[in-house]
């Protein structure tokens, strides 16, 4: 590539500097040391992080929490922590406020369990929770264990940003020879159960120690990871402790194209309510179990639901249209889920043709070649007649008892699905603009307007609305029958401008976005109400 000479590099090199200049002003924490204390202690922690000269005050939305901050440097703040002893176990959230903004929030932890620092000539005598800071990439933690035979422990890693991920190696004494005198090999090692979105990365190791004796316990980054931001606690405690769960936590926002959520007795309403419309109370649907027999008889709607519990089981429900009906197909899997059960539901009709499934199948752009997905959700139109509705494991080599599923099957009702907002906090300067843009997934066809709000702004600052330029993508040529599978995003907009000369501020607000479907000219009920941390600063130098 050549190089750009002459005006026009130098142009783009302004361009360049004032655009780093501007996103290297707001200040950034990435992580905490230490990252866990115990209720009823006060003490001194420091915040790695960029760009933290003259930040001020601390912030935690927690009770009988107290964080204040003693001195802050470029990359650094010290801080101090004081816990009331009612303060509960568990993970807890900080921002740091200065002339800059608001920060990130970021994590640390209430525990238990007694607490020391990481040093060379530890001891871990459980119950402990040891506090350390992988601060150079290959840096390892070294701890000494004693032991008695017959004894069982469990350790477990929880590192302070998902960008860190540990591992724990348990060693014991290699037998002593002339080419490796006092040398140790590994005992056990762990890193995590399933690596998969969703699930966690934290290690967790449970060993049952048959003779008694000096062990050591290693910490590191997987592939040797380290920096000022790798910091963790680890957990040791007697005892064997149950693995972690594989099944991942519901989304905190409302995310209907999951197997992980709910499809309660609610759902349809819940459908409605996002789609504007707040009279109609359907019943909860009929629910009907699997049968090692005749197929029972789903109705619509209905749940059915049962368990794959045998390698290549297959579980069967009938159905009997009067009518056409577009329907929409939703799965749960309430126990085992991705990646170890994979269901695969498929609608036949009574010739035993596929009419429907959620498995989507498409070609790659790129080099052709078959891809299938696995979806939570489908939706199709079914003409009268009977049909028999087919659940199985993706493989037909695995079945267990978890593998657990409803299959949920309704009219489709048009609504508004998941509302995402990337933005976590606003710094914004006086004579300056800056648009916030959100995306709606448009589900089953719903075509309503959707209404954005943002009130408690404080005085200088007005919001308006902002046509978004559209992407033109065009159409995908082997994408097969996307529509089925994936809802319409639309990314819409709000513009803040803040008024030249409006006083800077000296601690956040927290104005409300609110998110509303327009039914028949009304405001319905909200999809998303959120505050947002806000603050005026004074615009980079």
């Amino acid at each position: 590539m050549k190089r750009l000479a002459g005006p026009m590099s130098g142009a783009l090199w302004v361009l360049f500097s004032y655009t780093a200049r501007l996103c290297a002003a707001e200040p950034i924490l990435q992580s905490v040391h230490p990252l866990a204390g115990p209720p009823g202690a006060t003490y001194q922690a420091t915040i790695a992080g960029a760009n933290l000269a003259g930040l001020h005050s601390l912030t935690v939305d927690e009770p009988g929490v107290r964080a204040r901050l003693l001195s802050a440097t470029a990359d650094q703040l010290n801080i101090e922590i004081t816990l009331d002893p009612s303060v509960p176990s568990g993970e807890k959230k900080l921002r740091a406020i200065g002339p800059q903004g608001i920060t990130n929030a970021i994590s640390w932890h209430v525990v238990a369990e007694p607490t020391a620092l990481a040093k060379p000539d530890l001891t871990l005598a459980p119950p402990l929770v040891v506090n350390g800071v992988l601060r150079e990439p290959g840096e390892v933690h070294t701890f000494t264990l004693k032991t008695q035979a017959g004894e069982a422990l469990t350790f477990e890693a929880v590192s302070a940003s998902p960008a860190f991920d540990p591992v724990l190696t348990l060693l014991e004494p290699a037998q002593e020879s002339w080419f490796s005198p006092k040398s140790w090999k590994r005992l056990a090692f762990h890193d995590e159960d399933l690596f998969f979105p969703g699930l966690s990365t934290q290690p967790r190791l449970t060993h049952l120690f048959a003779t008694a004796g000096p062990y050591r316990l290693q910490i590191s980054g997987f592939s040797g990871h380290g920096g000022p931001a790798a910091s963790y606690y680890l957990r040791v405690r007697p005892g064997t402790a149950p693995p972690p769960p594989r099944h991942p936590l519901p989304p905190p926002d409302w995310t209907p194209r999951s197997f992980v959520r709910q499809l309660g007795p609610d759902w349809l309403s819940q459908l409605y309510r996002r789609g504007g419309d707040q009279k109609t109370q359907p019943p909860p649907p009929t629910r009907i179990a699997a049968s090692a027999k005749a197929p029972p008889s789903l109705s619509i709607p209905g749940i059915f639901e049962g368990r794959i519990d045998q390698p290549a089981q297959v579980r069967k429900a009938s159905l009997h249209l009067e009518q056409s009906l577009q329907l929409a197909l939703e799965i749960e899997t309430p126990e085992a889920t991705l990646p170890e059960f994979n269901p695969v539901v498929t609608v036949f009709d009574s010739t035993g043709r596929e009419v429907a499934t959620n498995v989507h199948t498409k070609r790659n752009n790129n080099g052709l070649y078959m891809m299938k997905m696995i979806h939570p959700r489908t939706t199709f139109l079914l003409t009268p007649g009977d049909y028999t509705l087919q659940v199985r494991n993706i493989t037909t080599d695995h079945g267990r008892p978890d593998f657990a599923f409803r299959v949920l099957l309704r009219p489709q009702i048009a609504h508004a699905g998941r509302v995402t907002l990337p933005d976590d906090r606003l710094n914004l300067t006086p004579g300056a603009a800056r648009v916030l843009t959100f995306q709606l997934d448009r589900e089953e066809d719903f075509r309503d307007p959707v209404a954005a709000t943002l009130t408690g702004l404080p005085p200088g600052v007005s919001v308006l609305p902002v046509a978004d330029n559209p992407v033109e993508r065009p159409p995908l040529p082997n994408a097969g029958r996307i529509e089925r599978y994936t809802p319409k995003p639309q990314t819409f907009s709000l513009l803040l401008q803040v008024a030249e000369g409006t006083p800077l501020s000296a601690v956040p607000v927290y104005p409300k976005l609110t998110v509303r479907p327009v039914r028949q000219g009304r405001l319905a009920a909200p999809l998303l109400e959120k505050p947002i941390p806000l603050m005026i600063v004074a615009p980079t130098p």
